[in-house]
């Protein structure tokens, strides 16, 4: 077994038709599955959870950081 990629266990849940509505809307506008959709508001949320507990960086918040550290150390390229 390979220890890097920890095997990823499945949760269902359940949603109203409106909420499935929602969700199809959701997915159609982001051009992904109606999974794939779930999955990304999902590890959003969690994402946020941390980042309220302080355990987590937000994602525009490390580019913001990458551009201060450039600045800093006056270096000529930019890393993206």
């Amino acid at each position: 077994m390979n220890d890097k990629h920890p095997k990823k266990k499945k949760m269902s849940i359940s949603l109203s038709e409106q909420e499935r509505e929602m969700l199809s809307l959701y997915a159609a506008e982001m051009g992904v599955s109606r999974p794939v959709a779930l999955r990304r508001i999902v590890k959003r949320q969690l994402n946020d959870y941390m980042h309220n507990k302080g355990t987590a960086i937000p994602p525009n918040q490390l580019d913001i950081f990458d551009s201060v550290q450039i600045d800093i150390f006056n270096n000529t390229s930019k890393t993206t």
